[in-house]
């Protein structure tokens, strides 16, 4: 577990401290599709305000339609306290049998990087496994 921990805290530092393009938290709203229409994982976010904050709405591949995770916060993040500049968010699901860590990374106004990291925390000693996958904003 603390070695989960510690890579899921050295890959959010990496995401915050690289500096693909200036944003700002607003950018992130919208919806989101995933660029491999193939995808097994997750197809599609959907990032709206709330108040001054984000939340998220993430949906998985399930047949014959995706499934929604439900709507969680998404906190943005700056390089420094002061940075007005958000350029990377993360987001936590737990879903009783498993807990699931997104990090979100801005590549512009309409790509974004999307880490997932699932943890399975029902004894089934399943192994966890992280995706990468690209989206566009539609």
């Amino acid at each position: 577990m603390l070695k989960t921990t510690l890579a899921l805290t050295a890959t959010l530092a990496t995401l915050v401290l690289s500096n693909p393009a200036i944003a700002a938290p607003a950018d992130f709203i919208g919806t989101w599709v995933n660029t491999d229409s193939n995808t097994r994982g997750i197809t599609k976010l959907i990032i709206q305000p709330a108040g001054n904050k984000l939340t998220i709405q993430t949906f998985g591949k399930c047949h014959p339609t995706d499934c929604a995770w439900g709507k969680v916060a998404l906190p943005s993040y700056g390089t420094t306290v002061s940075d007005p500049n958000h350029k990377a968010a993360t987001a936590n699901y737990n879903q009783g049998f498993s807990q699931t860590l997104l990090t979100l990374q801005l590549a512009g106004t309409t790509t974004m990087s999307l880490n997932s990291y699932t943890l399975f925390t029902d004894n089934s000693n399943r192994q966890p496994y992280f995706s990468l996958n690209r989206f566009k904003k539609i």
